[in-house]
């Protein structure tokens, strides 16, 4: 894969309206100050557009091979709710203090500021006792993944935490996914073609999974059923080489039929 923050950049200096972010930075990979800076640098470059994802990181091995050091899930998660309020400290005062037991800010000067007035954090997870707390407390956006129920679970929790904490519900966004990878076609043949193509080009072994979701009227159902447990945003997830089928049908089929089911 690309470094993403560099390729953000360079797609926001070819687009115009899409906000582009990332799903989402492991928050062990960078220092937040620095982090702060690169995505200030993007919202700049797009005009207001950029949003920042943030994640506790996961992936161990790649951590391993790169020499990074690999905290317990519990530090991760601490070091993340940290790294939220410097970013958010960061991006919004003009001088920023913190005295954490990861991060530290003394007297810090974090210029220009985002165009944006308030550039969104989203964070990912599903962590019922930390993840989603530090989401009540931070973020902008949530992000999870799940069926309906799941989702509507999942937000009960988050409305206790924003309870607790003193914060609106509302002005989180959630957000979620639907997986496996998204291939629309009328029949199941023409997605395992596309599918077929994919896994010839990242030089799989085994056959891609056909998403049960393959059709306009199931991913259209999908989508109510999400929304009506609670979702306010669907990410898609695609793998190279990219089906611009399924990304045209989804602008000029699905997305006016979810439109008018959720109306």
């Amino acid at each position: 894969m690309f470094e993403a923050w560099e390729l953000l950049a360079a797609w926001g200096a070819l687009t115009s309206r899409v906000r582009l972010g990332t799903l989402v930075t492991g928050n062990t990979y960078r220092h937040p100050p620095v982090l702060a800076k690169m995505v200030t640098t993007l919202d700049h470059v797009t005009n207001g557009r950029a949003i920042l994802g943030l994640g506790a990181a996961w992936h161990e091995g790649e951590h391993a091979m790169y020499g990074l050091r690999f905290p317990s899930t519990g530090e991760r998660l601490a070091r993340m709710d940290e790294a939220a309020r410097v970013l958010r400290l960061l991006l919004d005062d003009p001088v920023a203090s913190f005295e954490g037991k990861y991060y530290q800010l003394k007297d810090a000067i974090a210029e220009p500021k985002p165009v944006q007035k308030r550039l969104p954090i989203l964070i990912g997870g599903g962590g019922e006792q930390k993840t989603l707390r530090t989401v009540a407390k931070y973020a902008d956006y949530w992000h999870g993944h799940g069926t309906p129920e799941v989702i509507k679970h999942k937000l009960e929790v988050l409305a206790a935490h924003c309870e607790a904490v003193g914060r609106d519900i509302a002005e989180i966004t959630p957000l979620t996914t639907i997986r496996p990878d998204l291939v629309l076609r009328d029949n199941v043949r023409d997605v395992e073609a596309q599918l077929e193509r994919v896994r010839a080009r990242s030089k799989r072994a085994d056959p891609l999974p056909v998403n049960p979701i393959h059709t306009v009227d199931a991913l259209v159902d999908r989508c109510a059923a999400l929304w009506q447990a609670g979702a306010r945003g669907f990410i898609l997830y695609f793998m190279a080489p990219f089906d611009y089928e399924t990304i045209e049908r989804i602008a000029t089929e699905v997305r006016p039929k979810v439109e008018e089911a959720i109306a």
